[in-house]
């Protein structure tokens, strides 16, 4: 690939041309993203809370406030998170170290309902010593009551299913799950308008439960500030007791940039521009497909629940910096699996194993260059297993232990936590008018 006349690249010859840039199916074995993604895309399985959150509004016009927050308690071998996901195409940021005592998340919401059809949340949110950010500020509605459709509009959790969307987000588990991390960055929030349809149909179809069918702008990774609005579509459905989530979404960033991989980037939650110089950036255009599933059984052994998540993100297009401009094809899988046992009300315990891998082709002018600087270069699958005790000394209050090893970009680190998580099932105050 020659490089395109817009751009002022370096045309020397790179020590190697084309690179293909993935590891062995053995260290990650091919069927847990078929498994996973079958259980997602099986249509005959789900139950579901609303994906888009209006659950802060009132019921009947008038005002409420909502809160939670999580405090955490890490001691490990090095950073936590991780520094970098070798292979992996994102930000090109470091996340801060975590390690010691922080404010892990903490959420403040304010919720009114102007007319019974009629309503809107805005919810701020922290993160340990970041600014804070609106996590949502959604218009909410919905013809009646009991009408099976509503329509949103603006800033909020994109809908991807319950598993996938709760996970990393106050959750039993203290760190964001690798495919999440990979696929979005973290939590996938953006601006956008969602219609929610929610069938109640009978006979043959009785399985399918909501259907969410949105426009997004794309802003937050993987899209950028040039992308196109996206579609996203979501199905949930059940059939006994088991649920099945699945979504799709089709991206085109267009100067979606990343820091070069160094120790002194630091946090950062949007991309560089690419419009000006290309110093210590490498960017991206190109489109972007996400596809995910994810499942939960609760099986008939008395407490136990099992789920199952799956992500890929799939690249294709324009990677280039200072030093190359090439062509790029990426794909990027991972999920999880997860076992939970509740033997009271008061108890429960789990174990998740997360597991990630990453295949990249780079070809064309400076390929060795570009991949390395967009951290390509190595590319090591990922892996993570974690354990956690929990007790809920009340119903709004988890006390939980957590302990796990993870391999990330060739390093190994043991991982010990001690989190206190208040998520309030009831509004902290409420008035009607």
């Amino acid at each position: 690939m020659t490089s395109s006349p817009t751009r002022a690249l370096p045309t020397r010859s790179p020590h190697r041309p084309n690179l293909r840039l993935s590891r062995s199916a053995r260290h990650l074995p091919r069927w847990r993203l078929a498994w996973a993604l079958a259980l997602g895309l099986c249509a005959a399985l789900g139950s579901h809370a609303h994906e888009t959150t209006h659950s802060g509004l009132p019921e009947a016009p008038g005002v409420r406030v909502d809160a939670s927050a999580a405090l955490a308690h890490w001691d490990a071998d090095s950073s936590v998170p991780a520094p970098r996901l070798g292979g992996t195409l994102g930000l090109g940021d470091t996340p801060n170290d975590l390690r010691g005592g922080h404010l892990e998340h903490a959420t403040l919401g304010l919720g009114v309902r102007l007319l019974p059809q009629l309503g809107a949340n805005v919810t701020m949110g922290w993160h340990g010593s970041d600014q804070r950010h609106v996590e949502t500020a959604w218009l909410h509605a919905q013809p009646s009551a009991d009408s099976p459709l509503s329509l949103g509009a603006g800033r909020n959790r994109v809908p991807i299913g319950p598993v996938l969307r709760n996970a990393g987000h106050l959750d039993r588990y203290g760190q964001m799950p690798l495919a999440k991390r990979a696929t979005f960055n973290g939590d996938w929030i953006d601006d956008g308008i969602n219609a929610t349809w929610r069938p109640q149909l009978g006979g043959a179809l009785a399985w399918l439960e909501v259907v969410d069918v949105g426009l997004w702008k794309a802003q937050r990774f993987p899209g950028s500030t040039g992308s196109d609005w996206a579609p996203v579509l979501h199905l949930g459905a059940r059939w006994g007791q088991a649920s099945v989530d699945a979504f799709y979404s089709h991206l085109r960033p267009q100067g979606r940039g990343a820091y070069v991989q160094s120790t002194t980037s630091g946090h950062v939650h949007t991309a560089p521009a690419c419009e000006a110089s290309l110093r210590g950036i490498t960017c991206f255009d190109g489109q972007v497909d996400l596809l995910g599933g994810s499942a939960t059984w609760h099986t008939p052994l008395r407490g136990v629940q099992l789920s199952a998540a799956a992500l890929w993100r799939r690249e294709r297009g324009a990677l280039y910096s200072n030093s190359g401009d090439t062509r790029y094809r990426g794909d990027t899988q991972g999920g999880w699996l997860e076992l939970l046992w509740q033997p009271a009300a008061q108890w429960e315990l789990g174990v998740r194993q997360e597991w990630l891998r990453q295949r990249n082709d780079v070809n064309g002018p400076g390929a060795y260059a570009v991949a390395t600087e967009a951290n390509l270069l190595p590319n090591e699958p990922a892996r993570r297993t974690s354990a956690m005790a929990g007790w809920r000394p009340a119903r709004d209050w988890l006390l939980a232990v957590e302990a796990g090893h993870e391999r990330i970009a060739g390093q190994g680190n043991t991982v010990l936590g001690l989190r206190l998580v208040w998520t309030p099932a009831q509004a902290l105050w409420q008035r009607n008018w």
